[in-house]
């Protein structure tokens, strides 16, 4: 190997494929984790990263702009990584051609050392979150080289896509300050890790806090006080918070209409729609997206 990522592909593959190109993949569906790499062309936006689970997405070659939910958009650069947490909104956009890598993962149940994660979720409480790329150590590449040999060679299977996924987690333990590993982890950190990953998971898909306690499984007493001790804030305080930030999102994609906005998000009403932007942003959602536009 000569330290650089060989992702060149077949000429005729890339004039025959579409914009968007998933060159390999390493896949254990009955955990929840898989490794694939992508091809995107310059300009194109990226939209193919699974939004039921997390995903690190590290940069190999070229240049991204990345935003999620209430972020503004980012420049990402090759030898970067960087989270897109479950059921967030995302705009993945290259602005030259871009190839990546990104693990997807249910939740961190499968990590080996859980103190390491324990330690993570203490700093929570210390750090103000921005979503911000890592650089990429130098072992973490040649992990990442001899992990994309193994699949160029026919090398997978279940076993080691898990071996791997663990591997990933040791050294990024190893190679960072634990502060950067919990700026980076600290959209899936919690007390009770499984439990916030399922809320995030079912979240989407429910319209009220009584909805969610039932794809939970739980009482709505028993949930309430789970849900506030993980959450530091009641169920229908999150969904609220949650569910503005996908609205401001979508009312940063000029493509969305108000008209999308509001059936997207399950109001019932533009009057509906106009009252929440104005409970959580001070504003109608109209005078949001010029305020919006203007930042951009």
């Amino acid at each position: 190997m000569n330290g650089t990522f060989d992702l060149t592909l077949d000429k005729k593959m890339m004039e025959s494929s579409s914009h968007t190109d998933t060159y390999f993949y390493n896949d254990a569906k009955s955990t929840g984790i898989c490794f694939k790499t992508y091809t995107i062309r310059s300009g194109e936006k990226f939209s193919d990263l699974d939004s039921k689970t997390n995903n690190i997405v590290f940069m190999i070659k070229g240049e991204l702009s990345a935003q999620y939910n209430e972020f503004q958009s980012i420049k990402v650069n090759d030898g970067e990584l960087f989270l897109i947490p479950r059921s967030a909104q995302y705009a993945l956009t290259a602005c030259s051609e871009t190839h990546l890598m990104a693990c997807t993962f249910d939740s961190l149940h499968l990590v080996l050392n859980k103190l390491h994660i324990r330690i993570y979720t203490s700093m929570v409480p210390m750090l103000q979150f921005t979503f911000t790329p890592l650089l990429m150590h130098n072992m973490l590449k040649r992990y990442m080289l001899l992990f994309i040999e193994y699949i160029k060679a026919g090398i997978d299977c279940e076993f080691i896509c898990v071996l791997k996924f663990q591997e990933l987690f040791v050294l990024l333990a190893h190679l960072y300050p634990k502060e950067e590993m919990a700026c980076l982890l600290y959209p899936i950190l919690g007390q009770s890790p499984d439990f916030k990953s399922r809320v995030m998971q079912y979240f989407p898909y429910v319209n009220n806090v009584d909805e969610l306690a039932q794809k939970m499984g739980m009482g709505r007493g028993n949930f309430d006080m789970k849900f506030k001790r993980e959450f530091d804030m009641t169920p229908l305080q999150w969904i609220l918070k949650e569910k503005a930030k996908h609205v401001y999102f979508s009312l940063s994609e000029p493509e969305n209409t108000l008209n999308d906005v509001m059936n997207k998000h399950n109001f019932n009403s533009f009057t509906h729609l106009n009252r929440f932007c104005k409970q959580q942003f001070g504003c109608s959602p109209s005078e949001l997206r010029k305020r919006l536009t203007r930042n951009d």
